[in-house]
């Protein structure tokens, strides 16, 4: 029997946002997490305890998901008053800064979907060979509506 304590894969990760239905739409509309998990306000004092903000701040969210298992989503929070931004440079990365990694099966066709939705492209799809002499894959990053990075590899239909 193993007494250390286990810890699960990634359920989820938590983003807060500046705007909820601007956010929702980009992470179903534009990345495709098309079902909700979960959604509404959290009325319970323990989740402005567990965000660190006032007992009077309301908090809205959504928490999206891809089809399938219900790991790896992504929960979207909305404190109104609004917390401080993080500052960040932009066109690059930021120490303490997260960066979702996701696979996609069209990088251009998310790629050019993103555009429209007025996503910041850090860099445009590029080959990257990460072992060996493969052939590598085609990768991107851009950030969401409030600036969290995201890196996008393509990958084959069947392959995730």
């Amino acid at each position: 029997m193993n007494d250390t304590p286990q810890v699960s894969r990634l359920v989820r990760t938590a983003l807060f946002v500046s705007d909820l239905d601007r956010s929702s739409r980009f992470y179903r509309q534009g990345l495709g997490y098309h079902e909700v998990y979960s959604g509404g306000e959290l009325t319970h004092k323990v989740a402005n305890d567990l965000l660190g903000v006032p007992e009077d701040a309301a908090i809205r969210y959504e928490i999206v998901k891809a089809e399938g298992p219900s790991f790896g989503m992504i929960g979207l929070f909305e404190v109104i008053p609004s917390p401080p931004a993080v500052n960040c440079r932009t066109g690059g990365v930021n120490v303490g800064e997260g960066c979702l990694v996701l696979l996609t099966t069209d990088i251009r066709a998310v790629r050019n979907r993103l555009v429209d939705m007025g996503a910041e492209i850090v860099c445009e799809p590029q080959r990257l060979i990460v072992r060996g002499d493969g052939p590598g894959n085609l990768e991107m990053t851009c950030r969401d509506p409030d600036g969290m990075l995201i890196n996008l590899i393509d990958r084959p239909a069947g392959s995730f």
